[in-house]
Parts: structure tokens; sequence; C-alpha cells
């Protein structure tokens, strides 16, 4: 049944109750005093033009089997007003008009509430309290079709609950830092969750830590609030939206970022915007590591390059449960409000150019510190001959400068931003001598420009330190390396080698008496520093009558062991030196008296 009131004054002084009735006002003037208690166990509507003053306490439960039991609703040209006390079961629907006072609404229901208006009836609460037992969407306390907010003096108070404003916002107008309260008990903790374009909004005065327990329950349930610090006491407003699901859903596409991130969170990000005001603010993002693993960085999308931007967001902690990441003095400078969690890249890793003589070998770059898995590139006047890979390569050096880049491949596949270096290249001094002889004595001169020392070898196992030195072989006929190594004045290093020969010469007789005395019994050439030999001797017919490949094998004037004739016999010669070739021919006479 109904209950119904005239147009008339109905002053409520002590507790009230109707059973099992949808309360209809009708335009009556209606107050509750202080002190005194009014439960609707049904529901209640001001209709036609009622004005309820609530000094007391009113509560409106769902125990009816009529239409919107439990829930309060202040019809057109109505208006509730008051310092009161409201406690709601089901829906708030405010059609009229709500002077929220001093007062308080506690949404107690353990279903899902809706705080709603059939005419598009914002409701501006002071304090709000949201309660029950309910879970899964019975946890949610709704704003359907309309926004809402508490007053400059009043709070929200979430409790364990789930105000979800779909599309809409909510708005938070004290500026005190406390002006929102919840259950802070990891995995329970009560939160708002919206869908775009709908926020949290909240309005700052305080330099302090504004808390936005921003979390969802659309899939995975998540808690996932954010912290804004403003750094002056300037005022402000600031709105956050938690979105809980990829990025790349709304067209940020993780995929694109400025080059400074390995990899930014699949799982979620977050909405966040600076409205009004210009206080440095420290932006703190909360995250649980084994839901959506560890995270170095902070990252923002700016509209005006598409694109995902590192905030170079160093600051980690732990709270609760939580990990978190802070980027301290974000001024909020670049258009866009996503921002996510990200996987920063490393650093360039710390090295520095030596530098390098041109032309030189076995020259060591290397770095510190860092994962000790690098991949070097050099120009093409560098080349590694070991340790790519390592954090020290060997390189061998030719002529000119150019770019060495290095990069921290990392052990988690993030590599590291390149380091780079230029070298300076030292120019090596220009190495030359030249040399005398006089048998086996030889006298160097040094022909170099720019040497400051010498390191002479002179191939047999001696060797000077002097500029010009001398130095007497003791094998003629023989061929000696001669180096000069030469250090100029910035430590670079040129040498060069010659190769010289002792004293080359053959010497053949035209007339040999084989005759046993023991004098010119024997063809004998002499030779010095000959290499390659060979000798044939025939007589005036082209008869051979002897052959050698060896200068100590010699002709005795005999063939077969048999005395040649006294005649004249004729000889080729063609022997080689290490640096010369020698062709002779000529006769020889065999006489035995």
């Amino acid at each position: 049944m109904k209950l119904l009131t005239g147009a008339l004054l109905l002053a409520i002084f002590s507790p009230f109750c109707s059973k099992g009735q949808i309360f209809y006002s009708n335009g009556a003037l209606l107050s509750v005093s202080t002190g005194a208690v009014v439960h609707v166990n049904g529901g209640a509507e001001l209709s036609a033009t009622t004005a309820l003053t609530n000094e007391g306490s009113v509560t409106i439960t769902k125990n009816s089997t009529f239409p919107n039991a439990g829930t309060f609703k202040i019809g057109v040209n109505s208006t509730a007003s008051g310092n009161g006390f409201y406690r709601v079961e089901q829906d708030w629907i405010n059609d009229g008009m709500f002077n929220f006072g001093t007062s308080t609404v506690t949404l107690f229901g353990n279903t899902q509430q809706f705080i709603t208006s059939t005419n598009g009836t914002p409701t501006v609460f002071n304090n709000l309290v949201l309660t029950g037992t309910g879970t899964g969407n019975d946890r949610k306390k709704t704003l359907q079709g309309v926004n809402a907010s508490t007053g400059a003096s009043g709070t929200l108070q979430l409790n364990g609950r789930e105000l979800e404003t779909q599309t809409n916002s909510f708005f938070v107008l004290n500026p005190a830092l406390a002006a929102i309260t919840f259950t802070n008990t990891f995995g329970s903790e009560g939160f708002v969750s919206s869908t775009a374009p709908g926020t949290l909004s909240r309005i700052t005065n305080f330099a302090g830590t504004y808390i936005f327990p921003t979390g969802s329950s659309v899939g995975t349930t998540r808690f996932r609030p954010v912290e804004l610090t403003p750094q002056t006491a300037l005022g402000g407003e600031y709105t956050v939206r938690f979105n809980n699901y990829d990025a790349n859903v709304d067209a940020f596409d993780r995929t694109d970022n400025d080059g400074n991130m390995c990899a930014l969170n699949p799982t979620y990000y977050h909405s966040i915007e600076r409205l009004i005001g210009n206080a440095p603010t420290d932006i703190r993002l909360f995250y649980v590591i084994a839901d959506e693993g560890d995270w170095t960085g902070m990252a923002h999308w700016r509209t005006t390059s598409t694109d995902w931007n590192d905030m170079n967001a160093n600051t980690s902690s732990i709270s609760g449960g939580f990990t978190t990441r802070t980027r301290t003095g974000w001024n909020f400078l670049n258009p866009g409000f996503p921002y996510i969690l990200s996987t920063t890249r490393p650093g360039p890793p710390t090295f520095n150019c030596p530098a390098v003589c041109e032309n030189s070998f076995n020259n060591v770059f290397a770095v510190v510190g860092g994962s000790g898995n690098f991949q070097w590139t050099f120009p093409s006047n560098g080349t590694i001959t070991s340790g790519q890979g390592t954090s020290s390569v060997f390189v061998d050096w030719t002529t000119g400068t150019g770019e060495i880049t290095v990069v921290d491949m990392g052990n988690n596949g993030c590599s590291s931003q390149p380091g780079t270096c230029t070298p300076t290249i030292n120019p090596a001094p220009a190495v030359q001598f030249s040399y005398t002889e006089e048998g086996t004595d030889y006298s160097f001169t040094d022909e170099s420009t720019g040497a400051v020392s010498w390191i002479w070898t002179f191939g047999d196992g001696a060797g000077s330190t002097n500029q010009n030195p001398t130095h007497t072989y003791v094998d003629n006929g023989d061929s000696y390396e001669v180096r000069l190594e030469i250090a100029g004045a910035n430590g670079c290093l040129s040498s060069v080698t010659q190769i010289i020969e002792i004293f080359q010469d053959i010497t053949v007789p035209n007339i040999i008496t084989p005759n046993d005395d023991g004098t010119n019994d024997f063809f004998l050439i002499k030779t010095a520093g000959i290499k390659s030999y060979d000798l044939v001797i025939v007589n005036r017919w082209g008869n051979t009558m002897f052959v050698s490949n060896d200068p100590s094998h010699i002709w005795d004037g005999k063939v077969d062991g048999k005395p040649v004739d006294e005649g004249v016999y004729f000889y080729k010669l063609k022997a080689s030196s290490a640096s010369k070739e020698y062709n002779y021919q000529g006769n020889v006479t065999v006489i035995r008296n």
C-alpha cells in the first residue's frame, strides 16, 4: 500500500516507522528534527512540490515487494535540505534539488545501487558513505547517466566498495588531503572505477599527497591507485582514470616510443590530467610484480608526436603489497593524458676513447660495469681482432678517425642506449733508412722524421738504439733482414725493413793443371752469397765432361775417373743470390805439363 501525505506540515520529533510502504510526500512540507528517526521499510519519493528538511535520521530499506523498494527519490520541483543523515538501501534518484548542508548520505545496500536521475540532475553530496557486504556487481555503487560530487567540506568514504562512475565523473570538491577514505587492506580495497571519458576528479590546494584510489572489476579485479603530490599549495584540479586493458586497444600503440624504453605494460594504463593549476607534481603509480611484472620507469603519451615518451621516473619504493614508481616534479607541459609503466632502456655504457696511433695494432677499447655482454661497432678503418661480445676489444687501426658505438645487450633482452666516442688519431712518424758498406762493415743512417727513439735489429741477433749505428757482420756471403722501429713524441710507432746481402762474388779460372802437384789441380769457382748454382762443362764436340749444382763440388780434369786430353774446354754457369742472377760462359784450358 501507499502511505500518502497531504499538502500540510508534517513535523516528526520522535521515531517514526513505515513498514512495507512506499512513502509519497505528495507536496507536503516535511521536517525531521534533530534526534528524530524516520525508518521507511519500502521506499520514499518526495513528489509534487515537497520540501523536506532533515536534521535527524532518515533510513530507507527495501524489505518490501513494492517497486523501487529501498529507493529514495527527490521528485521534480521537490527539495531535500538539512544537516541530517540519510541511509538508503537501494537507489538514490535526484530529479529535484538536494541542498546537502552538512548531511551524510550512506548507501548501505548489499545489492548494486545506483546514483541517478531521470532528468539528468547531478547530485552534490556533503559526505557520501558507501557500505555493504555484496560481492561482484553487488559491490558496486554506480553513477547512472549523471555526474556526482562531494561538496567543498565533504568527504567520500568508499570503505570496501566500488564506486563505478561508468562514463560519468565523480568530483571531490573538498581540497583536504583526507577528503577520500577507503579500506586499504591489500586485495580488498575500496576504489573508484570509470569508463572513458569518466574520471575521478579532485580539487587541490595543499603541497601534499592526494590519493586517487582507482581500480576496476572488469576482467581481473585490480586496485591500482595514483598518488599526485603538488609541490606548491597553489590551487589545482586533477582527474584520474584506471584503464584495465592494453593501451593498444585505445590506439596508444606500445611499440611507438622515443627509443628510450624496451617495453610498456600490456596489462593496463592510467589516464591522468591536470585541468587547473601549474604546480610541479609528483606522480606515483602502484603495481604488483606478481601480477604484471616489474617495471623500471614510466612513460607519457604525447599527442603532438603520437608516441610514448620516457618520463625519467627513477624513484622506486614498496608500499604494502605494491611496488611503486615515482616521477617527481612533473609539469604536464605536453598534451596527452595516457600514462603507463615501462621498462626503461639503460643508459649508455661508460667508456672513453683512447688516443690511437695510425697504422697501429691491438688498441684496447673497454667499458666500465654493465652486464658484460656488449656489441661493438667500429668504422671501416678499425678492425676488431678479438673481444667482440665482451667489455673490451682489441682493434687494429689504419688512418683517419670515425665514431665508435657500443651497446650493453643486457641479460633480460633490454639493450642499453648506445654509447659513442670518436678517438683522436695521432700521426705515426715517417720511417726510412739507408746504409753504406765496406766489406762486412755497414753504416746505417736514419732518414726518418719525427722520431725520438730508435730500435735497430740487424738480423743476426744483434741490435742498437743509436740513431745512426754501425755493425760488422761475421758471415760473408749471406743476407740479413734489417729492421728499424722508431717512436714519435706522441708514442706512435713506425717500422721499416730492408734485406741486405753481404759481399756477393763469383771468380772463374781459365787454366787448370791437374797433374797432382797440389797447385791448380781443380777447376774451382769461388763464390760468395750464392743461393743457387748450375755448372756444365763440355768439350769442343759438345760432349759433357762435368755437371755440378754445388760450388763445393769441383772438376778435377777427369771424366769417369780418367784424365781428359789437354786442350780447351767450354763451361756454362747459371747462379743467383737473394737479389741477383748470374749467367757466365767461357773456356778453360787443361794443361798437364
